[in-house]
């Protein structure tokens, strides 16, 4: 009886924890994969051509990103 309610706890647990970690990666801000700036209203993130993830619609705000000094 005790190993039912144990596996039972312990299920509901990795639920838990799993609910998170998808709630965490929903609220994850994406970053353009080329030169690094964060996803937001007035800088939506495109797919790359190459598929190397996601990167700036806008390629010479990009290309000019990339180029300055951090």
């Amino acid at each position: 009886m005790t190993d039912q309610i144990d596996s039972k706890a312990a299920r509901e647990k990795a639920k838990q924890i799993a609910e998170q970690r998808r709630a965490e990666r929903r609220l994850r801000k994406r970053k353009c994969v080329l030169c690094g700036v964060e996803e937001s209203d007035k800088a939506p993130l495109g797919p790359h051509p190459d598929g190397l993830g996601p990167s700036c619609r806008d390629e010479q705000g990009c290309n000019s990103r990339r180029a300055a000094p951090r």
